[in-house]
């Protein structure tokens, strides 16, 4: 009898638990159907992941820009599904432009004049208009790339060569002030000057002009490189020891 007893006690708490766990499955799948239809459900739990990741905080809606702190500013999505305070200083938005979704990402970069240039992307869609969708050979990292020439110029020192190579091959620019390793490095007609000691290269115009206005500034090492790799000659008296080697 007591056998018995205890098989029933244990049957109808085996029940129980089954119950407890089909309406947690059941409510489970009830908020998995709210968010995915539901705009501002999925955001926000994409904001959670973002914090859990990143220690970021959790972003709130804003109405306006006076419910934000002094380093930001409020920006609504195209469709006004959403609004957050984003931030006007270039570091802090690079730090968390990369966890918005395009559309957000679009409006802040109007808003702010400045550009998200840590944003991972698939394709040239992915990226704000005035940049393309680059990726490294290995296809390890990709990320919006400027098509005007200056902000180009001014971002390619910054990445890393893998990088910068794969961006002068889509954007057909050169990236002046930063090393060239060969001729697949410069374009538009530049020239890379390399060193017969390897400490340096660089793509440099052969124009007459050019050479002839940017040599008095080149050491003598790269002096002799830059007039091997343009087969023309520096008008400028440079004393043989009157620099230091680069």
């Amino acid at each position: 009898m007591a056998c018995w007893l205890l098989l029933l006690i244990a049957n109808v708490w085996s029940l129980s638990n089954l119950a407890a766990a089909t309406e947690d499955v059941a409510a489970a799948m009830a908020v998995d159907d709210e968010c995915g239809h539901d705009a501002p459900c999925s955001l926000n739990a994409l904001q959670v992941q973002t914090e859990r990741t990143d220690g970021l905080e959790e972003p709130t809606r804003c109405d306006n820009s006076s419910a934000c702190a002094d380093n930001r500013t409020c920006v609504f999505k195209p469709d006004r599904s959403w609004s957050q305070c984003v931030p006007v200083d270039d570091g802090t938005f690079q730090k968390e432009c990369r966890y918005w979704d395009r559309g957000l990402r679009d409006q802040a970069i109007i808003a702010t004049g400045i550009r998200c240039n840590s944003v991972q992307c698939e394709y040239d869609q992915d990226c704000p208009l005035s940049t393309v969708c680059v990726s490294k050979p290995d296809d390890s990292w990709a990320q919006c790339v400027p098509l005007t020439k200056k902000e180009f110029q001014t971002a390619c020192v910054k990445w890393e060569d893998d990088f910068r190579l794969a961006g002068i091959r889509a954007t057909g620019f050169n990236c002046p002030n930063s090393r060239c390793y060969s001729q697949d490095w410069c374009v538009r007609g530049a020239r890379c000057a390399l060193q017969s000691d390897g400490k340096w290269g660089q793509c440099i115009s052969c124009h007459d002009d050019s050479f002839q206005t940017n040599c008095y500034s080149w050491k003598a090492t790269f002096i002799s490189a830059a007039e091997y790799a343009c087969h023309r000659k520096c008008r400028y008296d440079l004393e043989p020891d009157s620099e230091d080697e680069k």
